[in-house]
């Protein structure tokens, strides 16, 4: 798969276009602006993508939806093919699945919380799994576990935590799990405060602990509960580059209802709401993940003034290359008012 590390320009751009609405209070403003510059900077990546996982509708906010083209391999060879040969000659378009997340936490930052970026996830054509379902049940975990034993949804939670403490061997009061601090989770927080269990909580951006759990140095152990699809299916680009690996269902409030099957095309399989999915049909083959911080976080930096212009703290890696690279950006001059104008 032939994407670079300029992937993060795009993150980079919805960043510092998110930057100008950290405090504001505008939550709309804020996902307009970042979406906007993420498509602009796009446009300007030498690669043809289709979007498959957008975001903007659960939040009824602006979004980059599904089925939008991207990438200006993919502009040019759908406005004028002629042009595309005239630039490519005989090379042919490789189509690529895309996911998309702006922000990823609107809600800090616009309150000015911690743990907001923005992120963006790559695979082959027909690679990625999608579903209308706004939710996800997921455990994820690092190699640190993964090389010596597998953690399960199907598992009770005290059996996923044993099989932990004894892949880490570290005691189970010594261990560390992640979670969305939301009412939903409240019988699982309950369960693992009982068990003496340290909890990581998240108040939003569960793409964060996702990675966290994986990251070699990381003191989160695993990833337990209900987060967002999208976030999901964007969070396993990075996890399987990793060496870590993720298990999901679909969620939904009304299990009482008809339980609609999802299609994963590459994995020629169905999937009802709570059914198992493995990571290999989350994404399957090679696939590219980039972030940027917007707000200051557990694994990147915020975006910060520095004289007359502006840092940013990415992270780019891609599954084939086994590598992470930490990437930090100073960029120009800025000019609020004028971003703002525009």
């Amino acid at each position: 798969m032939n994407i670079s590390i300029d992937l993060i320009k795009s993150t980079e751009a919805a960043a510092i276009a998110a930057f100008d609405f950290i405090g504001s209070g505008q939550k709309e403003e804020a996902d307009r602006v970042a979406t906007e510059a993420m498509k602009e900077a796009l446009l300007k990546q030498d690669f043809a993508g289709k979007v498959i996982i957008g975001e903007g509708k659960k939040d009824k906010s602006f979004g980059i939806f599904d089925g939008e083209i991207v990438g200006r391999e993919a502009d040019i060879w759908t406005k004028n093919t002629s042009r595309y040969r005239q630039l490519y000659g005989d090379k042919p378009i490789v189509w690529h699945d895309v996911a998309v997340d702006p922000i990823e936490g609107t809600t800090p930052t616009v309150t000015s919380g911690p743990e907001a970026i923005s992120a963006i996830a790559v695979g082959t054509k027909g690679s990625m799994f999608h579903t209308e379902h706004f939710y996800m049940n997921k455990i994820v975990y690092g190699s640190k576990i993964k090389r010596r034993t597998e953690l399960s949804l199907s598992n009770p939670l005290e059996e996923n935590l044993r099989l932990a403490s004894e892949a880490t061997r570290k005691p189970i009061s010594e261990l560390m799990v992640c979670v969305l601090n939301r009412p939903r989770h409240r019988k699982i927080i309950h369960k693992l405060r009982s068990l003496g269990v340290r909890i990581k909580l998240l108040q939003d951006c569960d793409i964060v602990g996702a990675v966290a759990a994986c990251l070699p140095d990381s003191n989160v152990d695993f990833l337990y509960g209900i987060g967002g699809s999208p976030e999901t299916v964007i969070s396993t680009a990075a996890i399987k580059t990793l060496g870590g690996d993720i298990e999901a269902q679909i969620y939904d409030q009304d299990l009482t209802g008809n339980l609609d099957p999802v299609f994963s095309h590459e994995s020629e399989q169905w999937y009802a709401v709570g059914d198992i999915i493995p990571s290999r049909h989350l994404i399957s083959g090679t696939c590219a993940f980039a972030s940027t911080g917007i707000t200051h976080g557990s694994i990147l930096r915020g975006v910060r003034t520095v004289g007359d212009g502006l840092f940013t703290n990415s992270v780019f890696m891609k599954s084939d290359e086994g590598c992470v690279r930490w990437v930090e950006t100073y960029h120009g001059i800025y000019n609020k008012n004028k971003r703002r104008e525009n």
